[in-house]
Order: C-alpha cells, then structure tokens, then sequence
C-alpha cells in the first residue's frame, strides 16, 4: 500500500522521537540465531538463505539517528563463510525488510568510514544485472563488533583464502620504510586497517591535503591527505575526510577485480578511475591525487603488471 509524504513525515518523526527516549538501546548485539531476529527484520528470505548456508555471525543494530536528523531504521548484518547478508528494517510495520545478499567472490570494493561517532559502510559487489551496492550507517562504537566479520568477509575475495587469519607480515624492508616514513597517524592506520590479516605490504605512496584559491582570500580542500598501498591481495586506500580530521576513510579493492587504472589530469590534481570488474559488470573508484603521487603511483603499478592508461587533459 502506497504511502503519502505527509504520512511518511509523520511515522519519521514518530519513529525519531523513540530513539531519544531516555533509556533506548544505542548499540549493536550479536544473536546467536535467525530466530532471534527482531520482527521488524524477519522475513522469508533469510529463512531460507539459513538452511542453505550456515550464519556465523549476527550483528543486530538498533534504529538511529544520523547526521543531524536523519532516522536510520534498524538494521542487521548475517555473516557466513562466502558472504553477507544486510537486513534493513522498513519504517512501517506491515512491511517485510530490505535484503542485500552479497558473495565475497563477488566484492568489487568495500568501504568503511569512522570518523568521530558516525560509522558508515559501504560493500559494491556483482548483482544479477548490475553492480550491488550495500549502504549502511552505524554508530563507530560498534567497530569492535563489526570489524572481525568484516576481515572474514574481506577474506573470501581471495582466489585461495586462509581460514586462520595469520597476522600480516610487518617484517619487509618496504613494510618498516612505510612505518619510518609516514606521518605517525598514517602508520597507525597502514598497522590497524591497512595490512589486513595474511597481508604483506608490496608498495605505497603517501600525499599531503591539496587547496584551491577560493574568493581570493581563502583555500577550499580538494583532496584529502591519502595513503595508497598496495598489499598481497588488495589495493587499500586511506584517507581522512576533507572536512572531518579526526577519522579515517578505508578502501579495499581486490586486486583481482582491478581492470586498470585510468588517469586524467585536471588542473591542479589528477583524477584516477580505478577500473573493476566482475564477469560482464564493471565500476569504477574514482580518487584525486597530485601529479606527484600519481607519476609514483604510475611506475608501482606498472612494475607489479598492472594496466595503466593516461587520458587527455579535462577542460575547465
């Protein structure tokens, strides 16, 4: 049944208003089975996903609201061995729940964004037709919970996975120049999220925060300070948000669904299109680097068999 705005606007303000109560569950908890799902993300679907493939893992997170006044329902991650299932609850209560299914052999990227209290997550995979996109707001309390199955999840894009986990290689001579040279904050991350589990780290380049002249007396950011790294099975890249520092932006992009890399300069950055694939579906990432870190880039990847393209200049 159709809906009107005003209807809508009216259970949303409803709905928000339960969020604020005093007392109100505000973290994530794990369930031990489907059958303890909340009502609001039961739904056939899942049902029959369980009985085909075990869930190892249930994150169940509870309604919120974000970035000022957005309401985000609630919402649930089912991790099995090859992939995740996101659930994410309808504000009415007659409707059954949104279901993402998406395979880890099918990942194109993943992303994941802390910066301060707000939590976002981000999974683009092969779809029946097209890409998938699974899109999910969380509150980065909840990192602690999220972030194992996540790794496990990042494991099954590998051609052969390794079920154990082993702890990335930090012994390389280029793992210990990247810990030398980089700022003390990038080499905590390149440690914490770069160099996933079984990971050794091949290559990286690093670039500092790039301005643009605004009404002559001031400077807009255009680009972020940003880490590229290149590990044994992933291409990874960190930065920090244009406008929040006090956070982190991670990228992992299996290098098996790397394609090439296009390039094209624009003025006083480059905008690098990473190209994927899976099958007969394809995206891109797009970044912006200097030309500096871009020519750095170019010879890494060029020198690991990687394909790279440079396009024409882009008229302003």
């Amino acid at each position: 049944m159709d809906r009107s705005t005003d209807d809508q606007e009216k259970r949303l303000t409803e709905l928000k208003k339960e969020v604020l109560k005093r007392g109100f569950d505000r973290y994530s908890s794990r369930l031990k089975n489907v059958s303890e799902l909340p009502i609001e993300l039961q739904s056939s679907a899942v049902t029959v996903r369980d009985s085909h493939e075990t869930i190892q893992t249930i994150l169940v997170f509870p309604p919120q609201i974000q970035r000022g006044w957005h309401y985000v329902p609630k919402q649930a991650l089912l991790f099995t061995a090859t992939g995740v299932t996101h659930l994410l609850a309808s504000i009415w209560p007659d409707k059954e729940p949104q279901v993402t299914p998406l395979k880890g052999c099918d990942l194109m990227y993943m992303k994941v964004a802390l910066l301060l209290l707000y939590g976002f997550l981000e999974i683009v995979a092969q779809g029946e037709s097209e890409p998938v996109r699974l899109g999910m707001e969380f509150n980065t309390v909840d990192w602690y919970r999220l972030s194992p199955p996540l790794q496990c999840f990042l494991e099954a894009t590998k051609v052969t996975s390794d079920l154990t986990l082993q702890p990335a290689d930090t012994s390389s001579l280029v793992t210990q120049r990247a810990f030398e040279e980089l700022p003390l904050k990038f080499s905590n991350g390149l440690r914490i999220y770069g160099l996933l589990p079984g990971e050794k780290l091949e290559e990286f380049v690093f670039q500092t925060a790039t301005w643009k002249r605004w009404l002559y007396f001031f400077q807009r950011p255009v680009s972020a300070n940003t880490l590229l790294s290149l590990t044994s099975n992933y291409m990874v890249v960190i930065q920090e948000e244009l406008k929040v520092k006090q956070g982190w932006i991670i990228s992992y992009i299996p290098r098996n669904s790397i394609t090439g890399i296009q390039n094209q300069p624009c003025g006083l950055w480059n905008e690098l299109s990473v190209r994927l694939a899976q099958e007969s579906q394809s995206i891109d990432y797009k970044l912006k680097l200097k030309s500096e870190a871009v020519e750095v880039w170019r010879r890494q990847w060029v020198q690991h068999g990687g394909v790279w393209e440079d396009l024409p200049e882009q008229q302003a």
